[in-house]
């Protein structure tokens, strides 16, 4: 999409003052389009000093074109912005290059990473859209802002060519730490144990819930050390208390987004035939030879087993 059309869906969140736009072209369309008192900047941001701008327009994907250096040319969009300004950034659309197949793609971001980057630097989101992914769908012409209200859709976020964020400065530290941590993934933790007795038998349950025999483990609670959940979750599943001895394995899910730490374990107490104490979750616990272990468990976490016996310590995209 030509960066000059995307210029009416900024302008509504632009106060009268300087706006640095380093594209000249945009720079030249924007003059009669900014209200009464605004003046253009056009050229590098380095030559903006500190809050000299009312605003800082990156509508030619220049972050994209950054590449790895992205980051630290918004940062110096930010810079450059008072307190309360506005920066409002495009780039193409990663994903809609990829499932179209563009022939010559061009230096892209997701349209998640591109709104990240921007609240990451404490930036109030006042816009994110999809500007042309209505139109699109509809195999119709772009209405411009009379699309918008379609286009802003979160589930066409990645549907139109191009992903346009327009975000806020902040006027405060305290401001920026709010929306910084916001933007902060949240991962969901899990930790699991795998305890052999002496004789070589590795602790199974039985998880009521999903229907299969696991490895005991379950989500690490609020401001609890994840070690010290690996232990409780072993004596809640399996009624066997554990000392652990070292991390077997780190296993990261991106859907949903979490974290599942895995701990070789041993039991400090002579338990022969473990029973779980929390039987509204676990209905059953045994120990089971690795062959045991082996048929008892899905693919999944036999394949994890696996690697937390024969390569432990490492980590893993799962």
């Amino acid at each position: 999409m030509d960066p000059v059309d995307l210029l009416p869906l900024v302008v509504p969140h632009l106060s009268p003052g300087a706006v640095a736009i380093p594209d000249p072209r945009v720079a030249a369309a924007a003059e009669g389009l900014l209200a009464q008192g605004s003046t253009v900047r056009p050229g590098p941001l380095e030559r903006v000093g500190d809050g000299e701008v009312e605003a800082v327009l990156l509508l030619s994907g220049e972050l994209a074109d950054a590449g790895v250096a992205g980051p630290t040319l918004l940062s110096e969009a930010v810079r450059a912005c008072r307190p309360g300004g506005v920066v409002a950034a495009a780039t193409p659309s990663a994903v809609h290059q990829q499932v179209t197949g563009a022939a010559n793609p061009r230096p892209a971001v997701p349209a998640a990473e591109l709104s990240h980057m921007l609240a990451h630097r404490g930036l109030e989101l006042l816009l994110e859209a999809a500007p042309g992914a209505a139109a699109t769908l509809a195999d119709r012409p772009w209405r411009g802002g009379d699309d918008l209200r379609l286009d802003r859709l979160p589930g066409l976020r990645d549907a139109g060519p191009t992903v346009l964020v327009v975000g806020r400065t902040p006027r405060s530290a305290g401001e920026r730490s709010t929306h910084f941590f916001a933007s902060i993934a949240r991962k969901i933790l899990s930790a699991s144990v795998v305890c052999r007795d002496p004789d070589g038998r590795i602790l199974l349950v039985f998880d009521s819930f999903r229907g299969v025999w696991t490895l005991p483990g379950g989500l690490v609670d609020a401001k609890e050390d994840p070690a010290e959940a690996a232990v409780r979750e072993a004596l809640e599943e399996g009624g066997v208390p554990v000392a652990l001895d070292g991390l077997a394995g780190v296993f990261a899910h991106p859907y949903p987004d979490r974290v599942q730490l895995i701990y070789l374990a041993r039991p400090t107490a002579d338990v022969t035939d473990p029973e779980p104490i929390h039987t509204h979750e676990i209905a059953e616990a045994r120990w089971a030879t690795r062959d045991e272990a082996d048929h008892l468990l899905n693919p999944d976490m036999r394949r994890r087993l696996g690697l937390c016996l024969e390569q432990s310590g490492g980590t893993w995209m799962w």
